[in-house]
């Protein structure tokens, strides 16, 4: 078959670009015999650490010992421009400061790589043979194959085996001719130069958000934690963003930690953008100054009161703003571990937010947590549970798939929404209850709640005249139904959705399956 038809090439000058067993439609350019690849290919499927700062026309690549820069005019061709100002980064310079596999071919010219190795089935031709572009037996040659080749196995077929070559052709082979190994994996070892400090604790994170809007928080902190079995730690919301500037709004306060250690609990400060003011966190965060001005107030912030963490609650960082979120994390990170401060980030469950790219995240803070709610909002065009059983799971698997165990907490909601539909109209309202409130709107309306396995929680609605009231009961059975999930998936911890919506006695569950 001929290799340019084959990779969609259009000209001698486009480089095909094939990762993790997968032929890209993306393409990279031979200019003066180096392969160049623009930066959001880069981002998306290489290394999503580099970072284009477009400001200052610069590409930043951060790691645990230094920060490199690069401009398309310093002279080393690892950056250049196109006529339309897009970055482009040298392949040469992608494989020297990458955490990847990566060979440059020829004839085509084509770039082969991978960056995850776990999971990978692979096997060995056990004679020599073709590899075909479909299935069937007269199909066009892609390469020939030989004997004691090593494949990578993507499917499995009633006659013949799907397989990636090393050389970057994904075709078709006689099941005769290869073996699986089950036994056998790729092989890789992480340069030290790309590994980040982490914090971890020896025990699971039992943490619960202490919802604070004024200096006065350390008021109610008594209140929130007496009665909180297994509690240790705590994560109060003490930073906004209060400008473009990256100053801060901080409602931190000394004698709140003081008063936390003191009960056993650990501080980790929250800083988030949820306030839905006017202020866009992705532009305050594509600038360096204001990077830096954030995390150098946290840090100082963290000096003074002795707290002992950060926790980074971003919700409204979109797409593009995704590399300059990254890029904030790992300047965060590098800061805080030098204070022996814990780095923690909530992120939606990956369904909605795969952009946040947590695999990246990982490599640099210290837990991530899932917020697995919301699964119905105020928004909803439909009314349903806040954070059905299923939809939690999907959530822990979705982000396993990128982030061990060992650094995922995951959230549940204290809070539950009752729903009121006016029938002749479709009209929807709803409302955040807390446990005992919700109780109450089961007994008001006389709904009559029974178990629902499926969704793990009680279900119930009843209705009256032209309107039917619904709720799907965030309770201490349902908050057992998620915390068996946790200790399934062995994850690092559970985190709530806020202190004082709960009743005390789903704390006692808590602290059971965290011990167990």
């Amino acid at each position: 078959m001929n290799k340019s038809e084959y990779y969609g090439l259009s000209s001698k000058t486009q480089v095909a670009l094939i990762v993790n067993d997968e032929v890209l439609k993306e393409k990279g350019l031979l200019i003066d015999g180096e392969v160049y690849i623009d930066y959001t290919t880069v981002w998306n499927y290489l290394n999503s650490g580099y970072y284009w700062e477009a400001s200052d026309s610069r590409l930043l690549l951060t790691l645990p010992a230094e920060t490199n820069i690069w401009t398309p005019k310093d002279g080393s061709d690892a950056v250049i421009l196109d006529e339309n100002g897009v970055p482009y980064i040298s392949a040469t310079c992608i494989r020297k400061n990458s955490d990847i596999d990566m060979n440059i071919l020829k004839e085509p010219y084509r770039v082969v790589a991978r960056t995850y190795w776990n999971g990978v089935i692979v096997g060995t031709m056990t004679e020599d043979s073709e590899l075909r572009y479909r299935e069937w037996c007269n199909s066009e040659i892609l390469t020939e194959v030989k004997k004691g080749d090593t494949m990578v196995l993507l499917e499995d077929l009633q006659n013949c085996c799907r397989v990636s070559t090393t050389d970057g052709y994904i075709g078709y082979v006689p099941k005769g001719s290869f073996m699986q190994n089950n036994d056998a994996t790729l092989s890789h070892i992480t340069d030290a130069r790309f590994q980040f400090q982490k914090i971890s604790m020896d025990y699971k994170i039992s943490l619960g958000w202490h919802y604070v809007n004024s200096q006065e928080g350390k008021e109610s902190l008594s209140e929130r934690i007496s009665e909180a079995a297994g509690l240790n730690t705590i994560s109060p919301t003490w930073f906004s963003l209060a400008d473009e500037q990256g100053n801060l709004l901080s409602y931190a306060d000394k004698a709140y930690v003081e008063q936390a250690h003191a009960a056993g609990l650990q501080v980790w400060g929250m800083l988030d953008d949820v306030n839905k003011s006017s202020i866009r966190t992705g532009e305050v965060l594509a600038g360096a100054s204001a990077r830096a001005n954030i995390v150098q107030q946290l840090l100082q912030i963290a000096a003074d009161s002795h707290m002992d963490g950060i926790n980074v609650d971003f919700e409204f960082i979109k797409e593009d703003s995704a590399p300059q979120y990254l890029q904030f994390l790992k300047e965060l990170c590098i800061a805080a571990h030098a204070q022996n401060l814990v780095v923690s980030t909530n992120n939606f469950v990956p369904i909605y937010t795969e952009y946040y790219k947590r695999a990246e995240q990982a490599k640099t803070v210290d837990y991530l947590i899932i917020m697995g709610y919301d699964e119905h909002t105020a928004s909803s065009k439909k009314i349903g549970s806040v954070a059905s059983l299923p939809f939690v799971e999907q959530g822990i698997q979705d982000t396993l798939k990128e982030v061990s165990a060992e650094q995922v907490i995951n959230a549940i909601p204290f809070y539950t929404r009752s729903w009121v539909e006016t029938i002749d109209t479709s009209m929807t309202k709803s409302k955040v209850l807390d446990m005992d409130a919700a109780a109450a709107f089961v007994e008001r309306h006389g709904i009559v709640t029974t178990w629902d396995a499926s969704v793990g929680q009680k279900v119930g609605s009843v209705e009256e005249e032209s309107v039917r009231y619904s709720i799907w009961l965030e309770d201490e059975q349902s908050v057992e139904a998620k915390m068996k999930l946790i200790t399934r998936y062995n994850l690092a911890g559970v985190a709530g959705w806020r202190l004082g919506l709960e009743r005390a006695s789903v704390w006692n569950i808590i602290a059971q399956y965290l011990a167990a």
